[in-house]
């Protein structure tokens, strides 16, 4: 029993020598703090970011599909043997190599409405990226919020694991002196020592879990490294009330939350996903013009100056060209069949987010009603039963009590300190998860 204590002993010695090393300069975080540096740093959210760009790069070729293009182009050929001749137009047995080079553009007049409802698409695909990367930073706050909470939670768990100790301790001072003057027994030693190491490992269990605790939010951070982390304590939980029912907090909700704008965004940009099938049925209508230029040399004539040639051999044109569709093997049809079935299928999809936004809000609700209710509960049996604890000290200090009713009043005290501790944190987080809902 004393290696154990001795043991027990030591290791939480080594816990208090990194504890002590690990928060000498500690930066102390604030919930808004690490939500902040979650959305700049977070990884998922910075791939959001890069897709925005992706989309922005997207729009901006649909729209620069207004421009005019603009081509060049050049070639050198060689002939060998029979080939015609640059002067006449006539086949001979001729060596020669033949320069071309030429200048093109076209600009669409009529698309049959593509170019822009292709634009009007994109710019709505954009609005949706952007909400994408709203719904992922909304996601995130929650779990950062879960996280941080869980770190006060494993530091108040901590504390009643050192004042449990610290009683044990007490205890096992008092009846040491007691053995002195003969009116306590060695057995009653040993049972303290057993219940103060007991105490101890708890101690290091819950410091075990609120280092975990802190690495876990940590990573969520993105940060190199826990240590030097702390966080601070949260408002006072009095103010803490449920104060919309969750129908009205769904009409809030529906104007402000990520999710739904999404799916709205992309029920609007389907419509013009339509459009573009549709503007296959249309005529398109395009100007072109261009420039082209030859230079010939022939084996054994005395060719043209290359400035003649140049002259003589330019060709420049411009027309507009008109193109009717007649018939595509029903490509136009089916792909216009295709785009009205996936508006179907997102304006499905916008119901069904709405209706999975109302379950949530509910069942948050309901949660947080409940978990107001448990923390009233189980504020009320911590005091009754810090009472009982404090009756069962005098009358064990009197003799009135034995060991055993002692240790079971302090494990009856500890319990529903820890369930209090418990009900406040979850009553806290399912408030914060209902004012998610409710901001504007």
């Amino acid at each position: 029993m004393k290696r154990i204590i001795t043991g027990c002993a030591i290791l939480f010695c080594v816990f208090q020598i990194q504890a002590q090393q690990s928060y000498r300069n500690v930066k102390v975080w604030s919930l808004q703090e690490c939500i902040d540096y979650a959305n700049e740093h977070n990884l998922e959210i910075r791939m959001r970011q890069v897709n925005i760009d992706k989309q922005e790069v997207v729009l901006n070729t649909s729209q620069n599909k207004r421009l005019p293009n603009l081509n060049a182009g050049s070639s050198q050929s060689f002939s060998f043997g029979r080939s015609p001749s640059g002067y006449d137009n006539t086949y001979q047995n001729r060596n020669s190599q033949s320069t071309q080079w030429s200048v093109s553009t076209s600009v669409p007049l009529f698309t049959g409405y593509m170019i822009s409802n292709e634009i009007a698409a994109n710019k709505l695909d954009l609005m949706a990226v952007a909400a994408e990367l709203e719904k992922t930073k909304e996601n995130m706050e929650i779990n950062i919020t879960t996280m941080y909470l869980q770190i006060l939670y494993s530091k108040e768990i901590l504390g009643i694991t050192k004042r449990q100790s610290e009683l044990s301790r007490e205890q096992l001072e008092r009846i040491k002196a007691l053995l002195e003057n003969d009116y306590a027994t060695e057995a009653q030693i040993y049972e303290v020592e057993a219940q103060l190491a007991n105490d101890e490992l708890n101690i290091v269990q819950a410091a075990s879990d609120l280092q975990m605790s802190i690495l876990t939010l940590t990573q969520a951070l993105e940060l190199p490294t826990p240590e030097d982390f702390d966080v601070s304590e949260p408002d006072d939980i009095a103010g803490l009330t449920l104060t919309r029912q969750p129908e009205a907090i769904y009409e809030t909700a529906l104007t402000t939350r990520a999710t739904i704008r999404l799916e709205e965004l992309r029920l609007q940009s389907s419509e013009h996903y339509i459009k573009m099938a549709q503007s296959s049925f249309y005529p398109s209508i395009s100007f072109s013009a261009g420039y082209s230029n030859n230079y010939y040399v022939i084996s054994g004539f005395d060719n043209i100056s290359f400035g003649n040639q140049l002259k003589n051999n330019r060709n420049e044109y411009f027309g507009v060209n008109l193109n009717l569709p007649i018939f595509n093997r029903y490509s136009t049809r089916n792909n216009v069949k295709t785009a009205r079935l996936n508006m179907q299928l997102q304006a499905l999809q916008l119901d069904n987010s709405k209706k999975s936004l109302y379950k949530e809000i509910q069942q948050a609700y309901y949660n947080a009603l409940t978990s107001s209710e448990k923390y009233s509960s189980a504020e009320v049996a911590y005091k009754s039963a810090e009472k009982s604890f404090g009756y069962m000290k005098v009358r064990l200090e009197n003799g009135r009590a034995t060991m055993y009713e002692y240790n079971d009043a302090k494990t009856s005290m500890t319990r529903a300190h820890s369930n209090s501790i418990q009900a406040k944190y979850d009553f806290i987080l399912r408030k914060k998860i209902l004012d998610f809902y409710e901001r504007k």
